[in-house]
């Protein structure tokens, strides 16, 4: 049996429950603390826990346990070779899927996190609580009236943890939405991502474009459709949930009020972050540093500069 230690919500962990679902070997999941990953440090036998564990799984027929989402996959079809394989093909089409997942992690799954958390930063905070605090203390933090504080604060520890502020300065919209665009390109006409067969690249592309679904400025873009035509055949094929929580809290907020959506603007796009060799890029930093103390201010003002609530897409917002 493989033990999935997870954050229900993330694309990451997301991931590496449906390769899991493709593969057919038995698990189970299990949600973890997001601060302390108590689940996983009780499993990981003295082994040094990095700072981005999830996801993290534990094989009970080895002992093994195994950080990230692509090395996880990695350990499955290496383990479990008489399964369908995530990495199918010659050497040289696997080398080319892992190439692939390495890239989606770093160049699509990091940023559109950043993207889907301020977006719910900046329409339904009071979210976050029942996300990262649900099963402390008996759920106080997500009681009426504390709820609506500890969202405040918990926008806040995000927003100083993967740097939300930044997102405008560096031109990261657009650089997503460049690098989305020549990837629906590449992809138009072709019936997977890597080869001639499906693959762990498929399962990671749907997944990673999951919080942009409730980002306007990319769920929106007229260009964009395929790839999410594409995630939804995945997930429809290998029984992904339908909706996240934050998904259905976010569209219960817009029954009430209008969507934020963000200003076209004409800027040269970035995306900084680069692989780590073999391993994913990540863009978790510090949060307890002395310039913690300027982010209340990112958060109430630079976060929501170019952004406007407004009911549908127009010439100068999507």
């Amino acid at each position: 049996m493989i033990t999935l230690y997870e954050l229900a919500w993330s694309h990451y962990c997301e991931k590496v429950r449906l390769a899991l679902a493709y593969k057919g070997v038995p698990w189970r999941r299990v949600g973890d603390n997001a601060f302390s990953k108590a689940g996983i440090h009780a499993v990981a036998g003295g082994q040094r826990v990095p700072r981005h564990a999830f996801p993290t799984v534990h094989d009970d027929a080895t002992g093994a346990v195994v950080f990230e989402s692509t090395p996880i996959l990695d350990y499955l079809d290496q383990r479990y070779p008489d399964a369908p394989l995530l990495y199918p093909g010659d050497a040289a089409n696997r080398a080319a899927i892992r190439q692939r997942l390495i890239e989606f992690d770093t160049l699509l799954g990091v940023p559109a996190r950043r993207f889907g958390y301020t977006q719910l930063i900046l329409e339904c905070p009071t979210v976050l609580p029942s996300l990262f605090l649900g099963q402390i203390a008996g759920g106080v933090f997500t009681k009426p009236g504390l709820r609506w504080l500890t969202g405040h604060v918990l926008g806040i520890l995000l927003t100083k943890r993967f740097a939300f502020h930044r997102s405008e300065a560096i031109g990261l919209y657009e650089g997503l939405e460049r690098y989305l665009l020549d990837l629906a390109a590449a992809l138009d006409g072709r019936e997977f991502v890597v080869g001639e067969a499906f693959s762990a690249a498929d399962i990671t592309l749907a997944t990673h474009l999951r919080p942009l679904l409730i980002v306007p400025f990319f769920a929106e873009h007229p260009g964009l459709q395929g790839l999410f035509a594409r995630q939804q055949q995945v997930f429809a094929q290998l029984g992904a949930e339908a909706e996240f929580p934050y998904q259905a809290a976010i569209t219960a907020a817009r029954q009430h009020r209008a969507p934020v959506r963000r200003k076209l603007r004409d800027v040269a796009g970035s995306l900084p972050l680069q692989p780590a060799g073999a391993l994913a890029g990540n863009d978790q930093n510090k949060v307890w540093t002395w310039n913690m103390v300027l982010h209340p201010w990112y958060y109430l003002v630079t976060l929501r500069r170019n952004k406007a609530r407004l009911a549908l897409a127009s010439s100068q917002y999507r």
